[in-house]
């Protein structure tokens, strides 16, 4: 699993005031915290617990999430199975280069992994999680959507065509409200109602999804870099499949740009797309939309240059 770069490796946790050296979570439905203590110079302890959890012995802890673990270099140093509360007690020891977001991304995927029947499959990170752990045939039956895409197969990145048409939809979800979620190796269908439904897997041939050549086509093409980006490749059967997440990005970075655009059936590099979605289709930005966003950033420079909300100087009295 690889993402994007970003300036805040987890290491600086240690340098952050904590209370007693644990940091907690509020913001989920059920509270949990986590504290960090440097092992080696290349892995990072942390000890973290997960309440109402769906596991109540080591076999089963480590048949739900061996598999998740060992794909992200993860060794579990011990589990401790305690509390009214059902709560799961680990001890794990991680790489210590992982950056923030990509820790977030692994503590929540792990709650939700150990609170199973509260995986929310209408969301990306819940269906992320899922494909992540290695079950991704859970998903089958949900529709595609405004924050969901599946491929049936690879892109074809030798082409600057799809090169183009990846950077494309990671920068659409990225200008969206909450971000999404990107699937290769999962072929859709129609429904009775006319909806694109993921149907089965169809997994890559093993060894030809590439995350580096993947991570560089946003590197090159996608401005700015997208927060918290993260690819994973899962074996399923003889083949692989992909999960890209691209979670909910701050609005005053946005919106974000793709080098080039579509110029009959070729790629231009003089120009420069800015993709939104709309359901599960993508759209460009209208000069009339840019020219307002424009004009209202502007605004708002002003307006904190003056010191004033309508960007005028107070008159002298």
């Amino acid at each position: 699993m690889l993402e994007q770069e970003v300036d805040n490796p987890v290491s600086i946790l240690l340098k952050s005031p904590l209370i007693d050296g644990v940091r907690v979570y509020e913001g989920d439905e059920h509270g949990r915290y986590e504290s960090f203590e440097l092992l080696d110079e290349d892995r990072l302890c942390v000890i973290t617990c997960a309440d109402y959890a769906r596991v109540k012995e080591r076999e089963d802890f480590k048949e739900r999430l061996g598999d998740y673990f060992e794909r992200r270099g993860v060794e579990v140093l011990s589990v401790r199975f305690c509390g009214p509360a059902d709560s799961v007690e680990m001890n794990l020891a991680i790489p210590v280069d992982w950056s923030i977001p990509q820790y977030t991304a692994f503590s929540d995927t792990l709650a939700m992994l150990l609170q199973h029947d509260r995986v929310n499959l209408k969301t990306p990170s819940g269906v992320y999680a899922l494909i992540s752990a290695g079950a991704p045939s859970l998903v089958l039956g949900q529709s595609e959507n405004d924050w969901l895409e599946v491929k049936r197969e690879n892109y074809g990145i030798a082409a600057d065509s799809q090169k183009y048409e990846f950077a494309c939809d990671v920068a659409s979800f990225a200008n969206s409200d909450q971000g999404g979620l990107i699937v290769i190796g999962v072929a859709s269908e129609k429904d009775p109602s006319g909806k694109d439904t993921l149907a089965r897997i169809t997994p890559c041939r093993r060894g030809s999804l590439n995350i580096q050549r993947y991570m560089q086509i946003l590197q090159e093409r996608v401005i700015p870099p997208v927060e918290g980006l993260v690819m994973d490749v899962v074996p399923v059967g003889s083949g692989d499949i992909m999960a890209v997440y691209i979670p909910p990005q701050p609005e005053e970075i946005k919106p974000f740009v793709v080098k080039g655009a579509m110029i009959g059936s070729k790629v231009s590099g003089s120009y420069l797309s800015i993709p939104h979605r709309r359901g599960s289709d993508k759209w460009a930005m209208s000069p009339e939309a840019i020219h307002s966003m424009l004009v209202a950033a502007r605004t708002v420079l002003r307006a904190k240059g003056s010191g004033h909300p309508s960007g005028t100087q107070r008159e002298s009295q």
